[in-house]
């Protein structure tokens, strides 16, 4: 095979305008180079007085260093997005066809699914907060996708007199966990990256149907090759009583051609463990589990994160490596978006001491605790590496045995590194634990609140409304008739009691 089509393997299957848009293609052993962005390199710090250096650490925002276990994901991320563009060939005729149909479609039982059919995969990026989910999505794709809005002028061959091509489309999940409100985030994106006002049309839409079958003209209509819905959460998504309706909206869009990526809590995903057809369409991708490192001298962390990390440096000299690992993992638990604040910040304090030739230390480290921008993180690093019973943070889950994992005694973790407990007296001690629990009981009366009007909300509906809305779903994923429930509890044959 010649190195052009290694290269491409797109041309493979001949040219692709939607394939142009992107990048072109990058092989594994590139990623790393690519990924990487440091917004110091090129530029001249040492020429700023170090009084001033501290603005510069706003530019941290922009330092990424990829370390080993993102760059599969980050190829994964590429492979759903060019795999879905190049599944929808425009030049082909069939395709021509398929998008044609879908754009005469008036509502979702006249989808010809099996003629419109054309299988994207599925995956999840599963991860408590910090540990850089987010942070890869967005990366990777200014890299594989630098342009999210091409505009492809007048083709024939295409058979359109103009197309606004969206490459990929981020979105959070709701707060609320509605379908509508899903929909509503997809049309409002939308709207805020093209100037478009498709909203207004949305929104006067008079049922689940009618707004189900206009999302998803859009997203063909704009050949959209990856929706992202970050943000997901054990409330929002596991515990959501549309959780069932969400998977089938998932598998619809995945059935048209457009890839579809979850991005959450672990606590999210238990209901989807559950269910092996699920779990089977969206291991198409991949399922990926991020963890925090379990201990100091594992590779990704010692090797990848902390010392690229270290490459933003607006200090003439920084303790070695070896000493700034030892001395922070027990703050940062592990997780890299504990390590950075705790090190942007310790060259803050650094750069407020003064002096023609900034030396940071180990007491900056140390001194970078007590900060506002680091306290409360602190408090996250205990709860993860287990140092703590109290779990004041709910989206943290714990493991089998109420810990992440037994700290390495070399940390010398208490509360955290470099946190003078004795220091607190007895009455300050006293009121600390007060809030924390009064917290944790605040959090927990809202769950149950929460559970409550969900429970009512079901009740609410009669027996005909809950099964003509899953039938309706059921048919946009082209399901309709199946004996497995997708997810725990689901009624088998649900759709044939009509």
């Amino acid at each position: 095979m010649s190195a052009s089509v290694l290269e491409h393997p797109e041309l493979v299957n001949g040219a692709n305008p939607l394939l142009e848009a992107a990048a072109p293609y990058i092989s594994f052993d590139k990623l790393p180079g690519k990924l990487k962005r440091e917004p110091l390199k090129g530029c001249d710090w040492r020429s700023v007085d170090p009084a001033r250096r501290a603005s510069l650490l706003a530019l941290g925002e922009q330092h990424y260093w990829p370390n080993r276990i993102v760059l599969d994901l980050a190829d994964t991320i590429q492979s759903m997005l060019r795999g879905g563009l190049m599944a929808r060939n425009p030049l082909s005729v069939a395709e021509q066809r398929r998008i044609n149909n879908l754009a005469q479609a008036d509502e979702v039982r006249q989808v010809p699914l099996q003629s419109l059919r054309v299988r994207a995969g599925g995956g999840i990026i599963s991860a408590i907060t910090g540990i850089g989910k987010s942070a890869l999505l967005e990366r990777t794709l200014d890299v594989v996708a630098p342009d999210q809005v091409v505009v492809h002028g007048r083709s024939e061959a295409c058979g359109w007199s103009t197309l606004t091509q969206v490459l990929y489309l981020i979105i959070d999940a709701p707060s609320n966990g509605t379908r509508g409100g899903l929909l509503a985030r997809i049309v409002a994106a939308l709207d805020t990256l093209l100037g478009t006002d498709y909203y207004d049309t949305f929104r006067k839409l008079r049922n689940l149907d009618a707004s189900l079958l206009f999302v998803t003209k859009l997203l063909s209509n704009h050949r959209v090759g990856l929706l992202a819905i970050d943000e997901n959460q054990q409330d929002n998504f596991d515990e959501c009583i549309w959780q069932r309706s969400f998977v089938l909206f998932f598998l619809g869009l995945m059935n048209l051609g457009i890839p579809v990526l979850l991005l959450g809590n672990p606590l999210a995903f238990t209901g989807l463990e559950a269910a092996s057809q699920t779990m089977r369409r969206f291991s198409t991708s991949g399922y990926y589990k991020l963890a925090p490192a379990a201990s100091p001298s594992e590779p990704w962390w010692a090797r990848d994160h902390v010392p690229g990390m270290c490459q933003f440096l607006l200090c003439d000299e920084a303790p070695p490596i070896a000493e700034i690992i030892e001395a922070t993992f027990g703050m940062s638990a592990g997780v890299p978006g504990l390590f950075g604040p705790i090190w942007f910040e310790a060259q803050r304090v650094a750069l407020r001491r003064g002096g023609q030739h900034i030396c940071m230390t180990r007491g900056d480290l140390m001194a970078a605790t007590r900060s506002p921008r680091v306290t409360e993180l602190l408090a996250m690093a205990s709860q993860i590496l287990g140092a703590t019973k109290d779990q004041r943070f709910l989206d943290i889950p714990l493991g089998p045995s109420g810990k992440r994992n037994e700290v390495p005694p070399s940390t010398n973790v208490r509360v955290a590194d470099g946190v003078d407990i004795s220091s607190v007296d007895g009455e300050e001690a006293s009121a600390q634990i007060a809030s924390v629990m009064a917290s944790f009981q605040k959090k927990a009366q809202a769950k149950r609140d929460k559970a409550a009007k969900n429970k009512g909300l079901i009740d609410s509906l009669s027996p005909e409304d809950l099964r003509a809305q899953t039938v309706q779903m059921e048919i946009f994923a082209g399901l309709q008739g199946m004996q497995e429930p997708l997810l725990p509890g689901g009624r088998k044959g649900l759709s044939k009691q009509r």
